[in-house]
This record gives structure tokens, sequence and C-alpha cells, in this order.
């Protein structure tokens, strides 16, 4: 493989848009640089490290004006998910490599969409879904693949947020009604427990509800919980919980099978090997490096890089465009959802079905 220096357009230019340029500007310098950037703001404030490693990146409000720059061979797309599909045709007709943050789409339509058109073109395209490679996923990969528990049976997956999170997240982005909270937060998990099995959610039943997070006097703009559980293709069982009134923000996980158990905190750096007759084994996860999430979005970056340098011109895992939606969108219809088949008839090519038939 042959490295090249990549310039890099970043279209959306917001909390996230900015952490990703800065963990380019702090963690990869010898991969890119962020030679100019998109927003509908005409006039957006970028952080003082920005401003001072970036000086010449020109501002656009209209990304198309971005993606006709012949020196940019990549663009990060992290605007609001319900922009994703059209940003993305274009840029990919524009002969520009993607890399498109979560969640990628907002409804099973769009999932659809997006999956037809990066496998129909010769392109690179890839979604930011970064918790596979903080350390302890990785490390937990790792094992199950060893079968240090001997056959996975079940996944105990938790996600809470925490009321200071969930408040100032919920009282301001979600509350203007752009994007569901539950898709939003839950397709990083759901995307994890089904990649750490090697599967995908063959059913599905959710249930979801707003109990603390809206205006006085005002109707929900969005759910601030979610209950899901499920079944994978695999045969693998799975439960996820989202919560928002904790006093803390954590994600946790528990994996079951024939010959022990896996417990976690994903945050954390080790993990916790039980085996029948044996007392708990602390096992250290090691480090991804330093920077954002424990290291894991660097780690993603330089994973995207490398692989538009490998010169395959063909989407990076396109059926997790479908997979990291489907599930927490089958808990928003209040369901049993065979997801199962949904994602066959798209990704497999089968007769479609859609959700609830």
């Amino acid at each position: 493989m042959k490295q090249t220096f990549h310039k890099v357009g970043l279209i959306g230019f917001g909390s996230r848009g900015q952490g990703l340029a800065e963990t380019i500007i702090n963690d990869l310098p010898e991969y890119a640089e962020i030679a100019a950037v998109a927003d509908l703001r005409p006039a957006p404030s970028p952080t003082p490290l920005f401003s001072t490693r970036c000086p010449d990146a020109p501002f656009f409000t209209d990304y198309r004006q971005l993606l006709a720059m012949p020196e940019l061979d990549s663009v990060i797309v992290s605007t609001y998910e319900d922009t994703h599909v059209q940003i993305v045709k274009d840029a990919v007709l524009a002969d520009k490599a993607v890399y498109c943050e979560k969640p990628i789409v907002p409804d099973l339509e769009q999932a659809e969409e997006l999956y037809r058109f990066v496998t129909a073109h010769d392109c690179y395209f890839q979604i930011g879904l970064n918790l596979p490679n903080f350390p302890v996923p990785r490390k937990l990969r790792r094992l199950l693949e060893e079968k240090a528990i001997g056959n996975l049976i079940l996944i105990r997956s938790a996600c809470d947020v925490g009321r200071e999170f969930a408040r100032s997240v919920l009282m301001t982005k979600f509350i203007r009604k752009r994007g569901n909270f539950i898709p939003a937060k839950l397709t990083h998990d759901t995307d994890l427990l089904q990649y750490l099995a090697g599967s995908y959610a063959e059913e599905v039943w959710g249930k979801t509800g707003n109990f603390l997070w809206r205006r006085h006097g005002e109707p929900a703009a969005t759910d601030d919980t979610a209950l899901i559980a499920g079944v994978l293709h695999n045969g693998v069982f799975f439960t996820q919980s989202l919560t928002s009134c904790g006093s803390s923000y954590g994600r946790k996980i528990h994996l079951f099978g024939t010959g022990g158990e896996l417990i976690a905190d994903l945050h954390a750096n080790e993990l916790t090997l039980i085996r029948p007759g044996a007392g708990p084994e602390t096992i250290a996860a090691g480090s991804a490096g330093g920077g954002a999430h424990n290291g894991a979005d660097a780690l993603t970056l330089a994973g995207f890089f490398d692989y538009i340098d490998s010169g395959i011109k063909k989407a990076h895992t396109p059926e997790r465009i479908l997979s990291s939606v489907m599930i927490p969108l089958a808990a928003l219809s209040g369901k049993c959802v065979p997801t199962g088949q949904w994602y066959r008839s798209i990704a497999c090519g089968n007769r479609k079905r859609a959700f609830g038939t």
C-alpha cells in the first residue's frame, strides 16, 4: 500500500465536526489536513487550535463549492442525518472519498437508498462508527474469537447517558426536532453488539418513551428512554437499554457464553472474565492511543485514510448502513419487527419485505 497525504474537506462545522478536525490536527498530522470547510452558518467560530493550524482553509456556505475543489480527495460529513444521502451522493459523484458520521440516516427508506447508491458506484465510503475501536470492544472481539467464554449465548448492553448530558442535548438539539434521540444515541451500541456477535438482528422488539426532557407545557419532541430485546441471525439473544436519568454517563456490556462471562465498561481500559469454578479475572484492554474517545476517533480516521490508500474503490462494510439503524428504528415502532427479512431483502437481493410484514 502506497500512503499519500490527504486533503480533506469538512462538511458541517458543529461540535462533532470540529472535534474530528482537531483529531486530525493533533493525532494524524502525517495522514491529512483539513483544507476547506462548509457550513450553513456564514461565520462559524472555529476553535483556537483550528484557527492556528488551518489558517488558510476557506469557508463555504454551500458544500458544493467545497466539492468543486480539485485538490480535495476526501470529505468528512458531519451534518444532520436527514442531509446525509444527498451530500454523500454529490460527494461520490465528485469523486471524493466519503467519511460520514453516524447516525447515517433517519429512516429505513433512506437507508435502502444510500446502500443501493454506494454499492452501485465505485467509491470510497465509510461510516464513522467508532465504538468497535475503543480498547475494551477490541479486546472483547479478540476474546470472543478465541472462544474465551465458549459459544456466545446472550449480550446484555446498557447505555446510561446521565441526566446532565441528556438534559443538555435533548433540550437543545432534539427539541428542534432534528432527528430522534433514540437512534442518534443507540446506533453506536446496537452496531457494536452486532459487530461483537458477528451477525445481524433477525427479530427485534422495543419500547421507547419520554419521561423527563421536554419544554414546560409542550409535548415531547423526542423520546429519552428505550428498552429493546431481540435475537440475532446466528441465534444470539440480546437486550439493549438507554436511560437518561442516571447520575453519570457510561456504557456497560455483559456477554454470556457456554463457557463463561465477560463483563465490561466500554469506556474503561480493562474487563472481567469469569469462568465456571474460577474467580473473576481482570484483563487489561490496552490502549488505542491518545485523543478523543479513548483514541478511537484517531484509529477510525487512520483506518479510513489507509482504506483510501489501499486503492480498493468499494464501499467499506456498506451493510452497516442498514444494520446500524434498524434496531433503534424497530424499537420506535413499538412492535415485534422481523428486521432480518428487511435486511436480507436489500443486502442479499431477496424479495423486499418492509418492517412489520
